[in-house]
């Protein structure tokens, strides 16, 4: 399995990419994601993924995706004071 560290996510539309040290960026679907419920990912999030080639010209795409190392959550996320 190979290990990397999500770049971006964008969970509206379902996809981002994930830095895969010394290779190309690697594309990843929210399909691909292991996990019951809502699938997404958080950038910074450490995740080990399979990588098999993109279709026609697109460049790789990971599979099996899971988390190893949730990135914390950003301060607003956290319920930090208001004021």
């Amino acid at each position: 399995m190979a290990q990397g560290r999500v770049k971006w996510f964008n969970v509206e539309k379902g996809y981002g990419f994930i830095e895969h040290p010394g290779n190309p960026d690697v594309f990843v679907h929210y399909s691909a994601i292991q996990s019951g419920g809502f699938r997404k990912l958080n950038e910074g999030d450490e995740v080990e993924f399979e990588v098999e080639a993109g279709q026609g010209s697109k460049g790789p795409q990971a599979k099996n995706v899971n988390v190893t190392n949730a990135a914390p959550a950003p301060v607003a996320a956290r319920g930090g004071s208001r004021w």
